[in-house]
């Protein structure tokens, strides 16, 4: 893209692509870029950067979600093809990984780190607002230990930025989800909402007895 032109030069023409950029880039921050670009707009802001296109498949994404009984400020999403405007309350940030995420009450202590137990309970809803999963229809709640790839990377940054006792919901883009294809349980490049509240942090280590070794976490 080219820069700032100098004084008294004619600025170049835009192509037809560089114009439908600028016009959805006037439309939300964009985040992430590539085959499949995700903007933020701020649910404020909705009414005078939308169009009439875009505002009908808000309001009807926002009806899906009402009769699926979703609680809370959660996101509205506007797609198009796998370009994705993410329609959030002021109270949501983005992180610079496209991370987006909205603290519902902040915890107290250090933030957990990789080599740690973290023991959480969440809920998981698609675009629509439908659960697709939850720790508390287990009657447990999950743990694993960071860094060792047992979640999709934009979960667990989520929960790496939360402290003991914290409650976010969390944005995750296709980005920083899981892989998808037929060989997997995700077929398409869908963003993934979750409730976590994250319950204890634990301290790991090696354990060797004999010929054999695990993993405590105390």
């Amino acid at each position: 893209m080219a820069l700032a032109m100098a004084a008294g030069l004619v600025r170049p023409k835009r192509s037809v692509a560089e114009e439908a950029v600028r016009a959805r880039e006037a439309q939300g921050r964009l985040v992430s870029e590539g085959d499949d670009e995700t903007y933020v707009l701020v649910a404020s802001e909705a009414a005078t950067s939308l169009n009439a296109q875009q505002q009908k498949q808000l309001d009807n994404n926002k009806r899906i979600q009402f009769q699926n009984g979703v609680k809370g400020e959660f996101p509205g999403f506007v797609r198009e093809g796998y370009n994705v405007t993410v329609v959030v309350d002021d109270s949501y940030c983005v992180a610079p990984s496209g991370l987006i995420y909205d603290e519902i009450r902040t915890g107290e202590g250090d933030m957990p780190m990789d080599g740690q137990q973290v023991i959480f309970h969440y809920v998981g809803f698609n675009e629509s607002g439908a659960v697709i999963d939850s720790s508390y229809r287990q009657n447990r709640p999950a743990e694993t230990r960071l860094g060792i790839n047992g979640m999709i990377p934009g979960f667990e940054e989520g929960i790496k930025g939360m402290k003991k006792g914290s409650k976010r919901r969390i944005v995750v883009p296709p980005g920083l989800g899981p892989p998808v294809g037929p060989s997997t349980f995700f077929s398409s490049k869908q963003f993934e909402v979750f409730d976590v509240e994250l319950l204890d942090i634990k301290n790991c280590r090696r354990r060797q007895v004999a010929m054999f070794s695990d993993v405590v976490c105390e």
